[in-house]
């Protein structure tokens, strides 16, 4: 049976009615799950309280020039364009480091967008370029490893506000390295945003992460 004159209005009218409700529903819907799913920015208090402490203005990291661990050479430019993190360690360190860099390898997971994370040895005496790379891919094959003359990473450590020394063993030539165990923030234009304390977390290092990408 066809529509007769006065029902075809009255059913285009529930059809139209109907379209707004579902588009106005989208679109709420579209707010909130945009309000769920991106991070917010942190406040000092907040960041302070997951660990980290950003200095109001960013600080300049002076020239260096060190080796990665395909033995290419590197400098200021490398920590330009994204986030990094960067983390002075060696590969003979018995537990901290290992320690930190799994934490690294599970926070940069549950990132929106991943940030750089660098091994800068501080024993390059024994942290060839080949040695780093075999010892990062254990972690995560994305990560980045520093190494170069003990002076050239005194250097970069001195910028960052990184301390570390050689503490001998107790069997004569044998030696460990004492270092500061902060994770070091440094932003797109390659400047010393601030640092994350212990003790580190996946969790709260992807929210700081996330934030400061906001």
């Amino acid at each position: 049976m066809s529509e007769t004159p006065e029902t075809a209005p009255k059913t285009s009218g529930i059809r139209n009615t109907v379209l707004v409700i579902v588009s106005a529903i989208a679109v709420m819907l579209g707010l909130f799950v945009s309000n769920v799913m991106t991070p917010k920015q942190l406040t000092a208090d907040q960041y302070q309280t997951l660990g980290y402490y950003g200095f109001p203005e960013p600080r300049t990291i002076k020239p260096f020039s060190l080796l990665d661990e395909a033995g290419n050479t590197v400098g200021t430019a490398d920590l330009k364009g994204q986030w990094s993190l960067l983390y002075f360690g060696f590969t003979f360190c018995p537990d901290i480091c290992p320690t930190t860099l799994g934490v690294l390898n599970r926070a940069v997971k549950q990132t929106q967008i991943p940030p750089q994370i660098v091994l800068v040895s501080v024993d390059p005496e024994r942290d060839t370029p080949a040695v780093l790379a075999q010892y990062l891919s254990g972690f995560n094959k994305s990560f980045k490893g520093y190494t170069g003359t003990f002076d050239d990473v005194v250097g970069l450590a001195t910028n960052v506000n990184v301390a570390f020394g050689k503490i001998p063993g107790a069997m004569p030539g044998t030696y460990t390295v004492d270092h500061s165990s902060s994770i070091v923030v440094v932003d797109p234009f390659g400047r010393y945003a601030g640092f994350i304390k212990q003790p580190h977390q996946a969790e709260k290092i992807a929210s700081i992460v996330d934030s400061l990408q906001r």
